[in-house]
């Protein structure tokens, strides 16, 4: 290798090392977070655990993406009830009316 290909390994290697340490150290500190609300609550906080989506985001997408797949389901089928039930009691009424 060149020197200044050795530098630009070298380089790149320290980058990613420092990336990793960045993540690792955000972990840490989401942990230690999780563990003094899991202390509170233990103790008699109010404060509630968040979900694992919440904490990790990036990791869960695909978990969130089907969640709210699954809630826009629920939201068309509940809508498509509620309009079906106000139809029926509409006609009911509308025949008695006759």
């Amino acid at each position: 290798m060149t020197p200044g290909e050795v530098m630009r390994f070298v380089n790149s290697r320290s980058r990613v090392r420092r990336i990793e340490a960045q993540e690792r150290a955000s972990y840490d500190y989401i942990l230690a977070n999780l563990i003094v609300r899991g202390v509170g609550i233990t103790l008699g906080s109010k404060d509630s655990i968040p979900p694992i989506q919440e904490v990790y985001p990036n990791l869960f997408d695909d978990v969130i993406q089907q969640q709210e797949e699954k809630i826009q389901q629920q939201k068309a089928q509940l809508s498509a009830l509620r309009f079906k039930q106000f139809a029926q009691s509409y006609n009911k009424n509308y025949k008695r009316q006759e």
